[in-house]
């Protein structure tokens, strides 16, 4: 258990912003910060954060909370947990009373995968690091320049060579057979056994963006036939490579400091351009990113440059890159590796400084690119060739929407081909209207995109009057003790159990406060079950005066011990039909002078 002092002073001394700005790419709208909500795909910014309130609302899928909250969502950390994650964020020492003890045995499954993948990587680090066994490893690393301060950084190992290593070792902790299996850590043969998935490879661990190790990618060291160069970890419950993104850990807080993340091919090379000191670089898992990689990049930037390899082949992937990457919330440029070159080679012969100063400035805007990979086809001195050069090119120009862009590429054409800019606007022209009149067969990503923005845009939720009335008692109450003081002597019954609980739970805490001290929703949401603080966190949210209005509060009173008035009233008609319809009388008359009392009482109040 964790005192409320402590768990308060982490709370006073920590900026919920900052915090958050860590996962989610924050932007001032009046006076609170919006995002994109990290919990859910959307693409309109609904997740507000609020540093006046230190709590956070994503006005589409209902979650709010506190800090504390958040880093439990977006974890899946237990309350302790979180508590000392938000303090280890701001440097604030936590006792080591309050430290968990590192059990072996973890309850959750996908805990104990992420403790085997955290000890599996520890145990190639030594072999790579201690033992002869990674003499030849480490002589590949070196001579890639990767040295040890990488090795270190990036938990990099080795998985010797016709070995069960690792297999031995799981089972010396009685790991079972069915776990082993779910891991992706041991391959099967005909016969049912198990063997270590990965041999004679350096190990490159696969992070989540919160750092932890949940899957590898397995590096060979001797080229053979027939063998991949690279193997990586089958699909778990703890890793999609679909959703995964190398280096996303370490490259986030660079790329939101430099607005701009870097696509590299391969794991290697993000690694050199690290220790070349460009950190906001990453890898996908595959060929292509995917729309949960970009959905999760979105959320740092929107800004993506590719730096593949400046060979014919890499020029090749980078255009296929392009071509895939048509997220509208992103621009895309281009670096471009001079003389042939991939990133490592040319930091390894031009320097970490050159291939620093290139990142930064010498991007190209993918249009440009694309009209330079086009030209490399043809012959521009044939007219035959200039052209289908042409063609081409109108077909990515009418995609620009900015037009002093366009007027620059048109420029630059019409100089590049000794034609007339009027030429070139009039094909664009004709092309447009080309374009529009396929656009109705075209459009089905759109209509999708349309749907998307419409099913998670912030709709208000509609409340009846009855329930506007106790939200707003719970926000006064929670802000001005004299409303919290009036509500209880008036012993106030809440309609709905939720907004009761909330009032009872407000009422219990300020009790071991001074009687006018204002309550911190932030910290009172502690105390609060997890349904609860999602409702707290929304009427916190809500746009209130800065004063509250006596006839209103009176209204809101009035409003809520009439309902069971009003409640009964429908009952007592209820019974009455019934009555009627068996024909008795008695009840009826009964019944009759029940409801007319009771609309009495209502009409007094």
């Amino acid at each position: 258990m964790i005192p409320q002092e402590f768990i308060e002073e982490v709370s006073s001394k920590t900026n919920i912003a900052d915090v958050i700005s860590k996962y989610v790419q924050l932007k001032k709208s009046g006076k609170n910060l919006f995002g994109l909500c990290p919990f859910q795909p959307e693409k309109t910014p609904s997740f507000s954060v609020s540093e006046d309130k230190q709590l956070f609302h994503c006005f589409s899928c209902g979650r709010g909370g506190n800090v504390f909250k958040f880093i439990m969502e977006i974890e899946d950390k237990s309350f302790p947990e979180a508590v000392i994650e938000v303090a280890e964020m701001g440097n604030i020492t936590v006792p080591d009373k309050f430290q968990p003890s590192n059990s072996p045995v973890q309850n959750n499954s996908h805990r104990q995968l992420m403790q085997m993948y955290a000890e599996a990587a520890k145990l190639y680090s030594h072999i790579l690091t201690k033992t002869e066994n990674g003499d030849v490893a480490m002589r590949y690393l070196t001579d890639r320049n990767i040295n040890s301060d990488l090795i270190e950084e990036f938990d990099l190992g080795y998985a010797p060579n016709n070995s069960n290593l690792l297999l031995q070792f799981f089972r010396d902790r009685s790991i079972d057979d069915t776990v082993l299996k779910k891991s992706g850590l041991f391959a099967e043969n005909d016969s049912g056994e198990l063997f270590d998935r990965f041999r004679d490879r350096v190990m490159i661990p696969i992070k989540d963006e919160n750092g932890s190790i949940i899957a590898f990618s397995g590096r060979i060291l001797n080229k053979t036939e027939g063998v991949a160069k690279y193997l990586n970890s089958p699909e778990t419950p703890i890793f999609n490579k679909g959703k995964t993104i190398f280096n996303i850990n370490l490259a986030k807080h660079s790329i939101r400091e430099k607005n701009n993340v870097i696509l590299f091919e391969g794991f290697m090379d993000v690694m050199s351009a690290y220790k070349a000191g460009v950190t906001n670089g990453v890898a996908s898992m595959g060929t292509s990113l995917t729309d949960d990689q970009l959905y999760s990049l979105s959320r740092l930037t929107d800004q993506i440059n590719v730096c593949y390899d400046g060979d014919d082949p890499g020029v090749k992937a980078t255009y296929r890159a392009l071509t895939q990457l048509n997220d509208e919330r992103f621009t895309y440029g281009v670096i471009s590796i001079p003389d042939q070159k991939d990133p490592d080679e040319y930091i390894r012969s031009a320097g970490p400084d050159k291939f620093k100063s290139l990142t930064e400035n010498s991007v190209q805007t993918s249009i440009a690119f694309v009209l330079n990979y086009f030209k490399r086809q043809y012959n521009l001195t044939n007219q035959h060739d200039q052209i289908e050069f042409l063609k081409q090119a109108i077909n990515e120009l009418v995609k620009i929407k900015s037009p002093v862009e366009l007027d620059m590429y048109v420029t630059r054409l019409a100089d590049e081909l000794n034609i007339t800019k009027d030429s070139i606007n009039k094909e664009l022209v004709t092309a447009r209207r080309k374009n529009s009149i396929n656009q109705p067969a075209n459009n089905y990503k759109n209509i999708e995109h349309a749907k998307l923005e419409q099913t998670t845009a912030s709709v208000p939720t509609k409340f009846d009057r009855v329930e506007k009335s106790e939200r707003n008692l719970i926000y006064w109450a929670l802000n001005f003790p004299e409303i919290r003081s009036m509500l209880k002597g008036n012993e106030i019954k809440f309609v709905h159990q939720n907004y009761q609980t909330i009032f009872d739970k407000m009422i219990e805490y300020a009790s071991d406060r001074d009687v006018n001290d204002e309550i911190q929703a932030a910290d009172f949401m502690n105390v609060l079950d997890e349904e609860n603080k999602n409702v707290l966190a929304d009427i916190e949210m809500m746009k209130m005066p800065p004063e509250y209005n006596d006839d209103e509060i009176k209204d809101y009173i009035g409003n809520i011990e009439n309902s069971s008035l009003e409640f009964k009233i429908t009952d007592i008609n209820q019974q009455l039909k019934k009555a009627a319809m068996v024909g008795d009388n008695e009840l009826q008359l009964q019944l009759t002078q029940e409801l007319i009392r009771v609309r009495k009482l209502l009409a007094s109040n």
